[in-house]
């Protein structure tokens, strides 16, 4: 507790230059026994006390005197951040009733004496008492205690709770017979004097555990203390743990008979379960890969990044011991941390999944093309619901976003270069109940000379060179619409002051015009700079700032988002489709070293990669190979050291010859070869597939 919690703020100040006749009526309007004493800028400079008066009227002065040479300087003060003990501490050194308190300019802010101080200990006191109070009726186990009378003193509400009696009762181990089995174990320690005393019995229906013991006082004994633990739960617990057993062994059966490849692994990505359709896919044994790292025998999983990610994945297309297959791999978390994984490998049956896909798709497109419709008459392309992922992160700015354009409050979207800001500006107005249009300028992009009639537009012959029949400006455009303002932190200061006054009056004049137009436009800003730090450089209008900071966006990177990758490639890939690409999704290699990547230029650098390798690939599916090598990725940094130089050099020109010769060398073990040559088994499958190699 700190002082300014007690002290009293009705008080009043006097000037040293204030005379006796009006410095006397003060007291009568304060229970201080004291006044601050404060110069022209209303900083403390000392104190007057009543004692100091009385002693002055004694002399019979002029009531016309000023306090200047009476008044106390350089007085005992506590600063706001001054705690109840430290005031006591302060004002017992003193020997001071009163002292004023101040704030970080020692101006006045309140008067505290030794009399708030001890109606503070008796709150203190007090509020200890009731957190006791709390401690002990919100106990987890029923707690009670017995004098040698066998009469209770004190209990708690799980007691009365467990034992079926009334707060009031005094006497229920002699009143009711069913409690005979506590009352022998207390008869134990107040009789008997034993030291403990316990048993498990059955009450009410419930499993208890029932502790006693001895209370002394001065080592004489004056009761007993009964502890009661409700086990019931617990022993669900032990039943419910048995019935997992047997479920374990239902599943096992489960998966031994499903129609995909499965593997369990633990958190060391060591394999824990497997069923019959993967080891047929790859021709092993199950007793071969129990316990054994899926790192060394199938990396081309990467199990372990997606244990240590957290992130799913689903349905991603690879070629798995030849054949064309499906990966699926869910992390398993417990109380937020990864604890195993579960791998499915879909490869048979797969002609008619696609073809089931194909029709999804189909109907994707269709509602694709509706929205875009609604889009168009809202003068948008994205909505809320374009934006890709799932994350915690991604959720709470959607919803942020969707409460933003429920009002005409201004927002401010901070983020970010690449991470969408844009696509929330839009989506925020099309959620809106704006009808009119989405404007946006780009305040980095036109020139500062410009500015101004772009924004508030001119009237006909305004200036020469204005257009005949003069220009709306964005404001006037954005009319019952929504007017985004990108890079607002590159706005120049003059038309920070003019953007400043439309905000604050809701109207604006066109240049040269003396028409003025009220305004009903929401305002959404949005920049990838500290603006904080713009204010503190003096480059920014705090008030501007303030006016902007209404409803605040504070858009993830990608790389605090990575489980949403997987969604946003998909959203990529269905907008690469329809501008002409024909790309059925990515592989599981190439989602693999996607995730891997950091991300520096965020969503906007994703688009880009993955558009890049649309042009490159030659198949269905965006493959690694198409993908670019990132510089600085743990993945690109260390090839594993048993990557001899010159296999890398020679697979540049003579590819089929040095796969033959990786083969020979690791005598025909296929993860072997691809370990030699530095690439993932589904590609040497691929190239032994092409170069028909067995």
């Amino acid at each position: 507790m700190l002082a300014t919690d007690i002290m009293t703020t009705n008080f009043v100040c006097c000037s040293k230059h204030d005379i006796l006749q009006d410095v006397l009526p003060l007291f009568t309007r304060t229970h201080s026994n004291m006044l601050p004493v404060i110069d022209e800028s209303n900083r403390l400079i000392g104190i007057i006390t009543k004692n100091k008066i009385f002693k002055i009227l004694i002399t019979q002065p002029s009531f016309a005197t000023t306090i200047d040479e009476y008044y106390i300087p350089n007085p005992i003060y506590l600063n706001k951040n001054a705690t109840i003990e430290f005031t006591r501490q302060l004002l017992l050194k003193h020997k001071v009733g009163h002292a004023p308190v101040v704030n970080e300019d020692m101006i006045p802010i309140g008067v505290i004496s030794t009399e708030q101080l001890l109606s503070s200990y008796n709150l203190v006191l007090s509020q200890y008492e009731s957190q006791l109070a709390l401690l002990f009726h919100n106990l987890n186990f029923g707690l009670l205690s017995i004098d040698t009378s066998f009469q209770i003193n004190a209990s708690n509400s799980l007691a009365r709770q467990l034992l079926h009696t009334d707060e009031n009762e005094l006497h229920p181990f002699q009143k009711h017979q069913e409690l005979h089995e506590i009352r022998d174990l207390i008869k134990d320690i107040l009789v008997e004097r034993t030291k403990v005393a316990k048993k498990q019995i059955v009450l009410n229906q419930l499993n208890l555990y029932v502790h006693c013991y001895p209370l002394h006082n001065h080592d004489a004994l004056v009761g007993a203390m009964v502890i009661l633990e409700d086990v019931t739960q617990i022993e669900q617990t032990i039943n419910e743990l048995q019935l997992t057993k047997e479920w374990e062994q239902k599943l096992r059966s489960v998966i031994e008979f499903a129609y995909d490849g499965i593997i369990l692994v633990n958190k060391k990505a060591k394999i824990t379960m497997v069923n019959k359709g993967f080891t047929d896919l790859f021709g092993v044994d199950s007793k071969d890969l129990l316990q054994r790292s899926t790192t060394e025998l199938f990396p081309e999983f990467d199990m372990e990044n997606v244990i240590q990610s957290g992130v799913s994945i689903h349905n991603t297309p690879q070629i798995i011991a030849g054949q064309q297959s499906l990966i699926s791999i869910l992390p398993i978390k417990e109380k937020g941390e990864t604890i195993s994984a579960i791998c499915k490998v879909t490869y048979r049956g797969l002609p008619h999944l696609h073809e089931a896909l194909t029709k999804v798709k189909k109907l994707e497109k269709q509602v694709s093309d509706y929205q875009n419709e609604i889009n168009k008459i809202k003068g948008t392309k994205y909505t809320l619901f374009d934006i890709a992922g799932e994350s915690e992160a991604i959720r709470k700015v959607k919803h942020e976003a969707t409460l933003a354009a429920k009002s005409m409050s201004t927002v401010l979207i901070v983020g970010e270069s690449g991470t969408g800001k844009e696509l929330f500006a839009q989506g925020i107005h099309a959620a809106s109940g704006q009808r009119g249009s989405f404007v946006q300028v780009n305040c980095a992009a036109i020139p500062s000379e410009l500015l101004e009639s772009e924004f508030f537009g001119y009237a006909d012959g305004a200036f020469t060179g204005a257009r005949k029949g003069g220009m709306k400006g964005k404001f006037e455009l954005a009319q019952n619409g929504t007017l985004f303002l990108d890079e607002i932190g590159d706005m120049s200061l003059p038309l920070q002051t003019k953007i400043l006054r439309v905000l604050q009056e809701k109207e604006f004049q066109p240049i040269g015009s003396a028409v003025t137009i009220h305004l009903h436009t929401k305002i959404i800003a949005a920049t990838n700079q500290n603006i904080e730090q713009l204010i503190a450089e003096g480059k920014f209008r705090a008030d501007l700032y303030y006016r902007l900071n209404i409803m605040r966006l504070n858009i993830p990177p990608l790389r605090d988002r990575i489980e949403d990758l997987p969604d946003i490639i998909q959203s990529i890939t269905n907008r690469l489709n329809q501008s002409g690409f024909s790309i059925k999704g990515v592989t599981h290699s190439a989602l693999t070293k996607l995730m891997r990547h950091t991300w520096s230029g965020n969503v906007r650098e994703l688009n880009n990669v993955l558009e890049r390798a649309a042009n490159l690939k030659t198949g269905d599916y965006i493959d690694a190979d198409y993908l670019p090598a990132f510089q600085h990725d743990p993945e690109e940094k260390t090839l594993p050291q048993q990557v001899p130089s010159t296999y890398k050099d020679k697979l540049l020109s003579t590819e089929k010859e040095v796969i033959i010769s990786a083969l020979k060398e690791a005598k025909g073990n296929k993860t072997k070869a691809s370990q030699l040559l530095g690439i993932s088994r589904p590609w040497l499958y691929a190239k032994m597939k092409k170069y028909e190699l067995e």
